[in-house]
């Protein structure tokens, strides 16, 4: 689809819209498959006045029911709604009115993230929020006519979009990934090297899909300047399968929650990590400042950990209709009583290395007490994913047995992994008990989802090796 019969379609959909929904900033969800119709879409509703709210369309009905509930949608439309509309002109002058009334700190899209809790809400991000970021991505990687996105992350994670709106700011093309070449990594590498790709801005769990796969070593796609990665930590043994074989490719690790406009830090890779060492998340994005404060809501000393905080350009408007998690989690400046400053609570913990880069160590509600001494279930991850046969891990704490319990995918023994975990950490912090199983769970956006882990796993009779204690 080119530039002008997406804006030619867009304001067509707008206008439908409008029509419809007599009202501005409202929620329009869109049931999404990844499909160049879902731009239209998002496009539609923007010209409407409204704001877009990406759904899967292929999820199970209960999962959409519950989302479609949360955000209670003026409209519902997919691709299919898409082709019923009616192709009217677009009504300019009601468009051109409708784009006076709407500001910078108006509602662009929603995104849902259900945290660490499972209950869905939607953070809801301003234009001006998302245009911040589409200028600090184009000073930063330089994108142009001649950036050629491959496409991998669903429109519902909000890693998509910093491909959508780079490629409507920079004239950029984007290629978007059917989701059934993952099943062949393969041809996946050939359809990028095919497409002509030169930018891939994948989620961390698809970058490992592929290294675990093997396929690098066979062929990796010529051309490919950078690699964006993100969503969560990335194993610095993955990171090395990639650059071993794009050796002049640049690979930027990209951190931030959905509730802050996809990325407030980046680091671009500039040294050789050991397996088992965290990669930083790095440094401030443009108008983002970071905190990193104590339980008691004070800075930490250098060095130390402490939860992040995030002010400035990038921070959400709230969760959509849902004050009391929004006042949770968006809360005035600890550090400033003067005026009005909200920053948003991530809930993450992180330091700062003898860099001075930002690294990334676990979820704060990861962080327990074990033995008299407090540890991060994220350092232990990290260290069991540098061992050589463990693809994915996921830790938790079994509070009423006291005991740490590490699951993992891959194919080295229960006793291997312990032998090996206690190499690489100190007695303290050892799992209690190791537990290999097929298939690590996945949340839609492709994160390990702790909650079934817990579900399936925690009190209900798992395999249990106890390393010495």
């Amino acid at each position: 689809m080119t530039f002008s019969k997406l804006r030619e379609l867009g304001r067509s959909v707008g206008t439908a819209i409008a029509e419809h929904v007599l009202s501005l900033r409202l929620p329009v969800a869109v049931l999404t498959s990844h499909r160049v119709a879902d731009v239209v879409a998002f496009a539609g509703a923007l010209y409407a006045g409204c704001f877009y709210v990406p759904v899967d369309g292929t999820s199970p009905k209960e999962y959409m029911a519950s989302r479609l509930k949360t955000i209670d949608p003026v409209m519902t439309i997919d691709a299919k709604t898409i082709d019923e509309l009616p192709r009217e002109e677009a009504d300019g002058s009601a468009l051109d009115c409708i784009r006076g009334r709407i500001l910078a700190t108006d509602p662009a899209y929603a995104i849902f993230t259900s945290g660490s809790t499972g209950i869905p809400k939607a953070a809801v991000i301003s234009h001006g929020s998302a245009v911040n970021l589409a200028e600090w991505l184009a000073e930063t990687f330089g994108f142009n006519e001649q950036t050629v996105f491959a496409g991998q992350c669903p429109f519902y994670f909000d890693a998509s979009v910093q491909e959508i709106y780079s490629t409507l700011k920079n004239a950029c093309t984007t290629h978007l990934l059917p989701r059934k070449l993952f099943s062949f990594p393969l041809k996946a590498m050939r359809y990028i090297e095919e497409v002509g790709a030169n930018v891939l801005p994948w989620a961390v769990s698809a970058v490992k899909m592929i290294a675990n796969s093997g396929v690098l070593d066979r062929f990796a796609p010529s051309g490919i300047k950078d690699v964006i990665f993100g969503g969560e930590n990335m194993p610095s043994k993955t990171l090395s399968i990639w650059k071993k074989a794009m050796p002049e490719t640049r690979f930027t690790n990209v951190y931030g929650p959905a509730e802050i406009t996809v990325d407030c830090t980046y680091y671009t890779v500039d040294r050789s990590f050991p397996d088992g060492e965290s990669i930083p998340i790095g440094r401030p994005c443009r108008n983002i400042e970071l905190m990193l404060l104590d339980e008691n809501l004070r800075p930490v000393p250098d060095g130390e950990a402490g939860e992040i905080f995030v002010r400035g350009a990038g921070v959400g408007l709230g969760y959509w209709n849902d004050p009391v998690r929004t006042s949770e989690a968006f809360v005035q400046n600890p550090l400033s009583s003067a005026y009005r400053d909200i920053v948003y609570r991530t809930g993450d913990i992180a330091k700062h290395n003898q860099h001075g880069e930002l690294v990334f160590l676990s979820r704060a509600d990861y962080q327990i007490k074990h033995m008299g001494s407090r540890i991060e279930l994220g350092e232990i991850e990290t260290a069991a994913t540098g061992i050589d046969g463990i693809h994915l891990v996921c830790c938790l704490h079994d509070k009423d047995r006291s005991k740490i319990l590490m699951f993992y995918e891959g194919t080295v023994s229960e006793e291997e992994a312990a032998n090996a975990m206690q190499e690489r950490l100190p007695r303290y912090m050892q799992p209690n008990v190791i537990t290999k199983i097929d298939k690590m769970p996945s949340t839609p956006n492709g994160k390990i989802d702790r909650l079934r882990v817990q579900a399936d796993h925690l009190g209900v009779g798992v395999r249990n090796y106890y390393n010495g204690f």
